[in-house]
């Protein structure tokens, strides 16, 4: 594709919007930004006018806001949202979609699964939820050029992502910073704890530490705007307790039985088994060398 379309990503100064600015310069495209400090453009609404493409890549707590303020400035143009969260979103692209029906829009929902700091595509995971036009050009060229860069894309419908994500992103996220906290109450000695953790052990070190030092607000607004992720911490609590409990009461029986009833549900996952054996070596390596 030939870029003289020009581009314009609202809250293109950090986070995921920063990322689109950067990528798609260096695909030689023109792109400008708004942000809430710095822009190129005084409003959104002038960034809009003055784009062909618009990426939407504000906090998730203000993207219906962002969206509803932008959208009569839209038509004719083609409009991407990369919001972890989905289905608050896609429903009032709709509901404005019924409200003013002379604003012809194109409008696909993305989400790409990793952070502004990855510099290389190869294995990442980007997701298509929703879109409101069937083979349109950019989107074409984007998912051949993300795939192109070794990305993984996959189609998703968007209330199917928002439950899926319920695992993948809020259960995750959940389990680490509470296990990250209880870390920091229990003992306190990160460097100790580090130095007698063998490889397997300082794997659950090392994601403590990214997603701890990333922006809380982030992560925040995935656990509360995702419908589903309390369903899942439910569960999730449900189950320690019971855990706790065989702890408490010395339950060894109770204890085995607990895993064994899950086994079945993983025993065919050989390839992560033998992938931790592979990072866990590489792992070990690393730490020699350092």
């Amino acid at each position: 594709m030939n870029p003289t379309k020009k581009i314009g990503v609202i809250g293109g100064s950090a986070g995921m919007g920063s990322w689109l600015v950067q990528f798609f310069r260096e695909a030689d495209f023109e792109v400008k930004f708004t942000a809430k400090e710095t822009g190129e453009f005084e409003t959104n609404a002038e960034l809009v006018q003055n784009s062909d493409i618009v990426f939407l890549s504000v906090p998730i707590f203000a993207m219906t806001e962002v969206l509803e303020e932008i959208y009569p400035y839209l038509h004719g143009k083609v409009l991407f949202e990369v919001c972890s969260v989905k289905k608050f979103v896609v429903e009032k692209f709709l509901e404005l979609q019924h409200q003013l029906p002379d604003i012809e829009v194109e409008f696909h929902s993305v989400h790409p699964m990793y952070s502004q700091q990855i510099t290389k595509l190869q294995g990442q995971v980007v997701l298509l939820n929703y879109s409101n036009r069937i083979g349109g050009e950019f989107l074409d060229f984007f998912q051949e050029i993300l795939t192109k860069e070794g990305a993984f894309v996959y189609h998703v419908g968007y209330k199917r992502h928002d439950k899926i994500m319920g695992i993948v992103q809020g259960l995750n996220h959940f389990n680490v910073f509470v296990s990250a906290k209880t870390l920091s109450k229990f003992d306190g000695e990160l460097e100790t704890v580090k130095k007698f953790s063998s490889p397997t052990y300082r794997i659950f070190l090392i994601y403590f530490t990214r997603y701890v030092l990333q922006n809380p607000r982030l992560y925040a607004d995935i656990q509360i705007y995702n419908e589903y992720v309390l369903e899942v911490l439910q569960i999730f609590r449900e189950e320690a307790d019971m855990l706790y409990h065989y702890i408490k009461t010395k339950n060894r029986t109770g204890f085995i039985k607990y895993i064994e009833e899950m086994q079945h549900f993983f025993a065919g996952n050989t390839e992560d088994s033998e992938l931790s054996t592979r990072l866990i070596h590489q792992l070990g390596q690393l730490l020699k060398e350092d």
